[in-house]
Formats: C-alpha cells, structure tokens, sequence
C-alpha cells in the first residue's frame, strides 16, 4: 500500500507553502500573505470492542493512533466512536503535549460511545462548546429520531486563533449507519446551525463519518449544497486513497469520511492518512486530512 507524505510537514513549512499557494514574491508580501496553517482532521478511532482481538484491541491500537496524531501535527480532530475509557487514555497522553478534549456520550448519562473534538490548545483557545442529539428534541440528551438504530449527536467548539485572534467553529458528527432518513434529518439540523454560524460572519468546518457513500438525495448531497468538501478546494492534488473505511480489509474500501466547510478559508493541500505504524492498523477507518488558513 503506497503511503503518503506526512502531511503535518505542510504546517511546519507554513511560510513556504502560502507563498506558493498565493503568489507572494518577496519578504514582506509573505508577512501579508496568509496566516500560519493549521491541520484538520476527521477521525473514527474505531470503538473499545471485546470482539477485537490481539493487534487490533485498543490497547495495542492506542500507541498507533498517537503517533498519527503527532507525525501528522494534527492540529484539530473531529474523533467518532469513542467510549469514556478511551477518551480518558487520550487526555492522560496528549494532555501533557497541549491537547484539550471536548465532547460526551450520545445516551442520557454521557459517557457512553460518542463523538469527540481533540485540539491543540497551545494554538487554539475555546470560547464556546456544545454537544446537541440529531433528534427531533436535539437538546434533549440520549433522544433519537426518524428510525435511527443509535441516539446519534454532533459536537462542535468554537476556536480562537491565539496567533492571528480569527475564530471559527468546527463540528464533528457520526451519522447512523441504518436509517438514511436519520442520516438526511440529521444533517438538515446541523447544516441549518452552521448556516446561522456563517451568516453571522464564522467559518464552520463539518467532519464526520457520514455512513454512507454519495448518492442523489442523500444526506452527504445535501451538505455538497450548502458547503464545500475540502478535497475539492485544496489547492494542491489529494494524496492518499480516496476511500476511507476499509475494517482491517484494505480492499474493501468506502468513501465515508469527510471534511466540509463554509466560509473564508483557504484549502492548501487534503489527503487520506493511510499510515501502518509498525505495519498496523490505528483504526478500521484512514483519518483524513485538510491543511487550511483562514
């Protein structure tokens, strides 16, 4: 399988790549030019299963997933599928290198399986959070409509840039992986927040395992209306797969994973991380990844 540059190299070369990506020519005009770039990231982690056995426990897959996360400088991350245990064993790690966590459960006690926002706190300042149901009664917790197997939930942050002082929100959100009624309704609510955001002057990232592959009508073409997929802004080629879950079966790859966004922002290069630490899996789907300025 054919890796890919690591893509946190981009971020570290910040200066060099908005010259390119803007035509700046001189000193001063980089200066001007853009702000320095930052990395998102949508990533399933794949749950804490009892039936996943040996290399593929989460015990074995944790370090995998960490050296992701910093061989990438994985900047914000939209997390899906983490239980309470595993969202402890990530603030105990990362916790110390700068990274703060924000999110809960999809059921009423709140710390069953959900979707998490990991950031690095040493760039970004959080000014505002909320986690809301994809439900008919978004704020009620553990609720769940339109024939959806789970209660399913979106979380999103809002950021502010220490650097340059911009803000803007980022959502993450795991869609249900029967009901496309529940996949649709689910993203009418979030798109509808998210337009209120941009109508008020805020860039909004989506990320999210959507469940789903494109189809007419469905509910990743009903976020294509409204929002951009970073893959088709980025200014430089996708490197990587393009399909995303693969469930430790590199050749049964689907597309499913996503990051949109509507706004100001610039999309400097999108890939799909297809890294094997130790010839590995980290999860059962690749992390994909947008490196952006606002």
């Amino acid at each position: 399988m054919k890796r890919l540059l690591t893509i946190g190299m981009m971020a570290g070369f910040g200066s060099i790549v908005s010259t390119l990506a803007l035509g700046c020519q001189s000193d001063a005009a980089v200066a001007g030019c853009a702000e320095k770039p930052f990395t998102v990231c949508s990533f399933n982690m794949r749950t804490d299963c009892g039936a996943d056995k040996g290399d593929l426990t989460w015990t074995n897959r944790l370090p995998r997933v960490l050296k992701v996360i910093a061989d990438h400088r994985l900047d914000i991350i939209g997390a899906q599928e983490l239980k309470h245990n595993q969202v402890a064993h990530l603030r105990e790690a990362l916790g110390p290198k700068g990274y703060e966590i924000v999110g809960r459960g999809r059921l009423a006690e709140g710390k069953s399986e959900g979707v998490y926002i990991i950031y690095n706190a040493k760039r970004f300042a959080c000014t505002a959070s909320d986690t809301f149901q994809l439900s008919e009664t978004p704020e009620v917790w553990g609720s769940s409509s339109w024939n959806s197997a789970y209660p399913r939930t979106c979380v999103w942050v809002q950021l502010k840039d220490r650097e340059s002082g911009a803000e803007f929100r980022f959502y993450n959100t795991h869609l249900d992986h029967e009901s496309e009624l529940a996949r649709r309704k689910g993203m009418e609510l979030t798109v509808g927040r998210i337009n209120a955001d941009v109508s008020n002057g805020m860039t909004a990232f989506l990320a999210g395992d959507f469940n789903s592959q494109l189809k007419p009508g469905n509910a990743i073409d009903y976020v294509r209306k409204s929002m951009n997929d970073t893959a088709e802004l980025s200014l430089t080629p996708h490197q990587g797969p393009v399909k995303t879950f693969h469930g430790y079966n590199p050749k049964a790859l689907t597309h499913i994973d996503y990051i949109f966004v509507k706004g100001n922002v610039r999309v400097l290069s999108h890939a799909t991380i297809d890294d094997l630490p130790d010839g590995k899996f980290p999860s059962d789907h690749f992390p994909v990844i947008a490196t952006v300025t606002l």
